[in-house]
């Protein structure tokens, strides 16, 4: 614990604490059940009720008994709202996986379960658990290095799971023996990703990545197979499939509400959003606020590269004008000058031949006289 400044410790936040009698008796009148049954459900999930636990464990003891009886209704949702918004996300799809991490995390699995049910069943749809995923399931809950809450849900997990399969909203895909489900899931992904829609919902964000650049593999190999020439055509089998799929991964956040996992072609980060028709790479927010930014200073570049310009344009328009203007000018006064001096030749030669003629005269005359 770290010391104030005065040397002295901070106060200890008070954790509130329930008894184990007053959590019986709550759980008992919630549930209609009685104690020993309680007691029961609980003890068969390691959860000691001899001593007093912290209050906020209650949500924790009223999932492991709702799961124990099959019991959901506390976690059926009143928002309209959202559940036509979970019937358009889930209605594309022509298979769900749930990987191991979302089926512990916290309630948010039941409240996802319980609010999808009656859109898989008008759609004809089921989930798909992997057994490797049962497995793992299997080992965390006597794995001392998880938390409690992980232990217990890993151990009322298989129940829900099961009790989800009878009722045909589930089902158990089978992985073989080998390898690890992250690797089975992106080869199979692989395989049926160009000719099923596949939804993925996994808290992993390493195998979200892993499925997101397939999925943007495959559809560029797509692009290179129409984009054949025709004689490859020819001797290139047609697909009778659809080409037009996609594969999406999400996660569960509180409430069992879906966000989708992309990523960024810019920074190649992946971030998660609301569902939205569109590939999986897809910009940020910084990515796309810095491209913005970066479109409006090169906007702002080009305005004033373009009044430049215009300014550089009207600059050599004036240019040009005053030039024209000044050999207008110059034309007119050579036209002026060029007329001067023919008058003035002309007036010089009409003077000569005028000066010339009078002294002949003079001459005619002097002779004459003489």
């Amino acid at each position: 614990m770290v010391k104030t400044s005065r040397g002295s410790y901070p106060p200890q936040q008070k954790v509130e604490t329930i008894s184990g009698d007053n959590a019986v008796d709550t759980l008992a009148s919630e549930f209609r059940l009685n104690k020993e049954k309680v007691f029961s459900i609980l003890r068969s999930v390691g959860v000691n009720l001899e001593t007093k636990s912290p209050a906020d464990s209650m949500s924790l003891y009223r999932e492991v008994i709702a799961c124990k009886l099959g019991d959901r209704s506390r976690f059926v949702t009143e928002d309209t709202q959202y559940q036509e918004e979970l019937d358009e996300q889930l209605r594309s799809f022509d298979e769900i996986y749930v990987d191991t991490a979302p089926i512990i995390q916290e309630d948010w699995f039941l409240h996802f379960v319980t609010n999808a049910e009656p859109i898989l069943k008008r759609r004809k749809k089921k989930l798909i658990i992997l057994e490797k995923t049962l497995e793992e399931l299997h080992g965390l809950k006597d794995n001392p290095e998880k938390d409690k809450e992980v232990r217990i849900r890993s151990t009322i997990r298989p129940d829900l799971i099961r009790q989800l399969a009878k009722r045909g909203l589930v089902r158990i895909g089978d992985t073989g023996s080998q390898g690890i489900a992250d690797d089975h899931l992106v080869r199979l992904f692989r395989q049926i990703g160009t000719k099923k829609n596949l939804l993925l919902i996994t808290q992993d964000r390493g195998l979200s990545e892993r499925i997101v650049r397939l999925s943007q593999e495959l559809e560029a190999e797509r692009e290179n197979q129409n984009n054949k020439p025709w004689y490859k055509k020819l001797f290139t089998r047609k697909p009778t499939e659809n080409q037009n799929n996609r594969m999406v991964v999400c996660k569960l956040v509180d409430e069992g509400k879906l966000k989708r996992c992309y990523i960024c072609p810019e920074c190649d980060e992946s971030y998660y959003d609301d569902m939205h028709e569109c590939e999986g790479m897809v910009l940020c927010g910084r990515c796309y606020l810095n491209l913005k930014e970066q479109e409006s200073k090169q906007e702002q570049e080009n305005q004033k590269r373009r009044e430049e310009e215009l300014k550089a344009e009207e600059e050599r328009q004036k240019k040009m004008e005053e030039q024209e203007k000044r050999l207008a000018e110059e034309r007119s006064q050579d036209t002026v000058e060029n007329r001067l001096r023919k008058r003035r030749n002309k007036v010089s030669k009409i003077l000569a031949t005028s000066t010339a003629l009078v002294v002949l005269l003079i001459v005619i005359v002097l002779v004459l006289i003489f």
